[in-house]
């Protein structure tokens, strides 16, 4: 008898405490919704343990999370200078092509009073005042010019002018540190300023090596400050080669009118 009752007990006990059991599962993963910032968010209470079990859905990150973190200071600067780099190649086939297709050819329509060409012959001729060795800045922001007003057509386009503000910043940038290389590059390979490129050694002798034999052949060797553009155009020429081949100067004549500018 007393054995029958305990079991009776023992089985009432145990249906009720899975009876309890299920009913706190259940409410476990009880959903809720809540309403914030123009959207519905749907939050299932974990009350077993005491915190909010989210869905995948709301794992997602915000997008004005994502803005904020792209307009950190740190993050521009490192977008910045990834730009600088993009932009390098550029600016050297921009160099090549200047100083080989306006410099030392008589353009008008890039170059309609050829300036640029009378100059740069004034130069080859010994001429080493700085209106002849230095690039002018207009002349840099001439050149990129076209790339910057892409550049803002396209933020016009796409809508956040951020996309756009820190190519475009990088692109003028360069125009600027491009100037400077140039007038201290030049400068010190034709000894007309003591400054930290002549102090840079083997870099400083390769460089003015590679310049002089330009001024011997003013068909080769065009990359100033990017002469690796002279092996992508095939005008890479050592001194003997740079002798060998053609005319001292490799200067074209100045045409005196429109007639034989065309004709050229």
């Amino acid at each position: 008898m007393i054995r029958s009752r305990c079991k009776d007990t023992f089985r009432s006990n145990y249906k009720s405490k899975r009876q309890e059991c299920m009913k706190l599962l259940l409410a476990s993963t009880q959903s809720t919704t809540k309403t914030g910032r123009g959207r519905t968010t749907t939050v299932k209470i974990d009350r077993l343990n005491f915190a909010p079990r989210r869905t995948p859905k709301d794992t997602i990150v915000p997008p004005e999370i994502i803005a904020s973190l792209t307009a950190t200071p740190v993050v521009c600067l490192l977008v910045f200078m990834l730009w600088f780099v993009i932009w390098a190649p550029l600016i050297a086939l921009l160099e090549y092509g200047t100083h080989r297709w306006i410099m030392h050819v008589a353009n008008r329509l890039l170059d309609p009073q050829l300036l640029q060409l009378k100059s740069h012959v004034a130069h080859h001729k010994g001429a080493n005042a700085p209106e002849f060795v230095d690039v002018p800045l207009k002349n840099c922001l001439l050149l990129t010019s076209p790339a910057i007003l892409m550049l803002a057509l396209w933020g016009f386009a796409i809508g956040p002018w951020s996309a756009v503000g820190i190519p475009a910043a990088a692109l003028l940038a360069w125009s600027l540190f491009y100037k400077y290389l140039w007038a201290r590059m030049h400068r010190a390979i034709h000894g007309i300023e003591s400054n930290w490129f002549q102090r840079c050694g083997p870099v400083f002798r390769f460089f003015r090596n590679h310049h002089l034999k330009h001024h011997a052949n003013g068909r080769v060797n065009y990359g100033t400050v990017f002469p690796w553009t002279d092996y992508l155009f095939c005008t890479w020429r050592d001194r003997r080669a740079a002798r060998a081949s053609g005319a001292k100067t490799g200067l074209v004549r100045i045409p005196t009118n429109s007639v034989e500018a065309d004709s050229e």
